[in-house]
C-alpha cells in the first residue's frame, strides 16, 4: 500500500503545475465567454456598451469571478483529470483526446450540478445552449493545456 501512496504523490507532485494552468486557463476563457455573453445580451436589447467599458466590465468580471471559478473549476478538473489517466491506459482510442474531453466534461459536469442546485446556472453567460458549449470548449481547452504541460 505504501507503493500506492508513493506513486499516487509522485504523479500529483509532477502533474500539480499541469491541472495549474489548465484550471487557469479554463477559468479565464470561461470568465471571458461569461462577460461576453452578458454584454452581448444587454447590446441585444439594445443597451450602447463603450469599447473601454467593456473591457473594464470584463477585467472586473475575471476578478471578481476568480476564486470562485478557480475553486469549482478546480475540484472538477482534477477528478476529470484522475479519471481521464485512469482510462487512458484502458481505451487507447480516446487517448489522444482524453485530457481535452476530460474539460470539457468537467466543465458541463459543474455546470450541470450548479443547475441540479440551485434550478439555473449561477453563470449567466452559461445559462443558454451557446453559453454551456462555449463554456464545455473552455475547459476542453484547459485539458489541452493539461496534456500540453503535463510531463510525459
Amino acid at each position: 500500500m505504501a507503493n500506492f501512496k508513493d506513486l499516487l504523490r509522485k504523479d500529483i507532485l509532477k502533474s500539480g503545475p499541469a491541472w495549474s494552468a489548465a484550471v487557469l486557463a479554463t477559468t479565464a476563457i470561461a470568465s471571458m465567454i461569461q462577460s461576453w455573453q452578458v454584454q452581448s445580451g444587454l447590446i441585444d436589447l439594445g443597451v450602447e456598451i463603450p469599447t473601454g467599458l467593456a473591457l473594464d466590465t470584463a477585467l472586473r468580471d475575471f476578478t471578481g469571478l476568480l476564486v470562485p471559478l478557480l475553486l469549482v473549476f478546480g475540484v472538477g478538473l482534477l477528478l476529470a483529470f484522475a479519471l481521464a489517466g485512469w482510462l487512458k491506459p484502458k481505451v487507447p482510442l480516446l487517448a489522444p483526446i482524453a485530457w481535452p474531453l476530460a474539460g470539457a466534461s468537467a466543465v458541463a459536469a459543474v455546470l450541470a450540478l450548479m443547475h441540479a442546485q440551485f434550478q439555473m446556472t449561477p453563470l449567466a453567460g452559461a445559462r443558454g445552449a451557446d453559453g454551456f458549449i462555449l463554456f464545455c470548449l473552455a475547459g476542453a481547452f484547459g485539458g489541452f493545456v493539461f496534456g500540453w504541460v503535463k510531463p510525459r
